[in-house]
Formats: structure tokens, sequence, C-alpha cells
């Protein structure tokens, strides 16, 4: 098979549960992957600064598809951004508020380079606390007009109620679209954009076709990204739902670097 790119959640995909995997098999695959002129890229719900963390010390050369598909970065660079239209925060805000006993985490409005959270929701669950430890330079707000940036994903934590709660807000019929990596977490984005659509976007950019291309994820928020690259791969501890779909499954699970282990034994073989 030729593959030109290869993309990959992180969060029980590419990272292990304490959020490592093994540095020396990633720096034997980039070699590889620079030898064969393979695109490496990242897709991730994450925000730039959380995935850099968890890339400390070692290659960053790759492109970044951050929060869920809504930003791409390279090199520290936004190659683009899909904001949110602002007319969608103030019925999400009370959707929340009306499941506000189920909450973990309020949520999160993320922008270009800072995060804000309300007030009134920092209480919920594990709150602000919680925030902190996933967003960087995350101000607190008494009111939507204080947000001073374009918005690329909207983020809270209901545990056991994301598929109620997302129900919930498509039949809202809102300029949003919204999904989950599962753990608890409710993702929200621009409603023209996942993590498939920014691999299409890309792969034009760069001269790449679909069927070039291998994908690997675990969660509902990599089907569209799976279901557009010609060599799909789902974990072992994917969610179910992903199974009657028919991707490849790679070698191993995420605690045990299947991402790594599956590039450098299936697709890097030749």
């Amino acid at each position: 098979m030729t593959i030109k790119l290869i993309a990959t959640d992180l969060d029980a995909t590419f990272l292990r549960a304490d959020k490592t995997f093994d540095h020396q098999a990633y720096q034997t695959m980039v070699e590889m992957a620079q030898q064969r002129g393979v695109t490496f890229v990242v897709a991730t719900g994450n925000h730039p600064d959380k995935v850099a963390s968890y890339f400390a010390g070692t290659n960053q050369d790759f492109i970044l598809i951050a929060n869920n598909g809504a930003e791409v970065v390279r090199n520290g660079q936004i190659l683009k951004t899909y904001p949110i239209d602002p007319q969608a925060f103030a019925p999400i805000v009370q959707t929340v508020k009306d499941n506000q006993a189920r909450v973990s985490m309020g949520m999160v409005f993320t922008g270009v380079t800072k995060a804000f959270m309300l007030k009134e929701m920092a209480d919920l669950g594990m709150g602000e606390r919680k925030a902190q430890s996933y967003f960087k330079d995350l101000q607190m707000i008494d009111d939507l007009s204080e947000i001073d940036e374009p918005i690329l994903k909207l983020t809270v934590d209901l545990p056991d109620y994301e598929l109620p709660f997302m129900a919930a807000i498509e039949k809202q019929g809102l300029p949003i679209h919204v999904t989950t990596s599962g753990y608890g977490a409710v993702d929200m984005v621009n409603p023209q954009i996942n993590k498939g659509v920014a691999l299409h976007d890309l792969g034009q950019q760069l001269g790449i076709s679909a069927e070039e291309m291998a994908a690997f994820g675990d969660g509902l928020n990599d089907l569209e990204m799976l279901q557009f690259v010609g060599h799909p791969f789902i974990m072992p501890n994917a969610d179910p739902a992903l199974f009657a779909h028919g991707f490849n499954e790679a070698v191993t699970d995420s605690n045990h670097d299947g991402v790594l282990k599956t590039i450098l034994t299936k697709l890097f073989i030749s």
C-alpha cells in the first residue's frame, strides 16, 4: 500500500492511560516516516499547549489538528481555524445548567490564545480545578460578552450522560457540531468541521488523496476521520460503536503502544 500521511488521535489511541508513549519507538517511526516522505498528523480534541506537553523532549515536527478539527497548526504557526458562531453560546450554557447535577466540569470556551469559563460554572463538579489542569490561561468571566476572541471549541464533562446531553443540543438546531471522545467529555465545534474535514482540507493542500492516508482512533469523535481515509484503524479498546464499521484493528491496545507497533509492523514493512 502507498501511505503518504498517517493521522492519529491521542487519548486512548496513541497515548497510554498515564499519557505516555514509547519515545524510542516514536523516534524510529519519525525517522522512517521522513525517509519515506510520510506526513505525520496528530488529530485530537486537545489544544496545542496540551499536546506540546505530551510530546515534551521528543520530535514535534508534525502537523497538529487540534480541538477536534477546529484548528490546524504546524511548527507553532496556525494554518487554519474554524470558529463557532457566538449565537450558539447562550443556549448551550442553558442546557448545561439544566443538567448541572450531572456535570463534573463546567463548560469551557477554548479560544485561539486562551480559554474562558463562566464563574457560575466554576463550582460544578470539580469545576475550575479540573479545567485548570486541561486548559492553559483559563480566564474566569461573569458574562459571555467578556469573550474577546474567536472560540474554536466548547467542552463540558458529564460522565455517563454524554449521549442524552448531545441529543438535547442537537434537538435545538444550533450552528454546532457536537461529539464525544468518551470518558464524560462532550466537545462542540463549528458545524462544518470535524477531524475528517480537517484531513480533507489538509490533503488538498498537500496533494495527498484520502486513499493515501491512514488514521487511528478510539472514539466517536474519530469516526469522520476514520471514514474519510483509505486505511482506517481502531484500537482494541475503542468505543464499541466503532466496531460496526468494518475498520481495521490495531495490533494491540493503547496501553501497549498499538499505534506505533501497527505503523512499524504493518504500514512500514516494505
